[in-house]
């Protein structure tokens, strides 16, 4: 009977680490998704402001429980999201959010914070093609804003 109780604590113990990772991830992720829609706004202000939030967030992500790559992707998200708090010029603020959304769908992909969507724009990145994650199905272009709205599909759920 001990042994029921001592492995039914045990996995309670570790969804609840898992559960407060996993918010832990959310907050962050809530923040970009507000940085993108100031993007699709083009509001550089408040893309601006909204990544500030988003380095704080990061800053509060529990690195210890994330692999070597994970760990890796978190550090460029804070730099990349650092970069667009530093900046009102919203081209370079699209240019930086390109990297900023690898970054982050790598951390959705680990963490799985809440359904989310990985959306691609086939024109961004001067042709190349760019990602990024929204918490909607509809496509709302971070890169082009009002300009190509719509341009883009979703590629994956996660």
């Amino acid at each position: 009977m001990k042994t029921i109780r001592l492995a039914v604590a045990t996995v309670s113990l570790s969804f609840f680490s898992v559960t407060v990772w996993a918010q832990n991830t959310a907050t962050a992720l809530t923040a970009y998704y507000s940085v993108k829609d100031a993007l699709v706004a083009t509001d550089a202000a408040k893309a601006k402001t909204q990544a500030a939030t988003l380095t704080a967030a990061l800053g509060k992500v529990d690195a210890a429980k994330l692999s070597a790559a994970d760990k890796k992707a978190l550090a460029t998200a804070k730099t990349y999201a650092a970069a667009i708090s530093k900046t009102t010029d919203v081209d370079d603020q699209r240019e930086q959010f390109e990297k900023l959304s690898t970054s982050m769908i790598s951390l959705a992909k680990a963490t799985k914070p809440g359904k989310a969507y990985v959306q691609y724009c086939p024109m961004a990145a001067e042709g190349k093609g760019a990602s990024w994650l929204s918490d909607k199905r509809e496509v709302r272009n971070p890169y082009y804003g009002d300009k190509m709205l719509k341009c883009g599909s979703v590629k994956e759920e996660i």
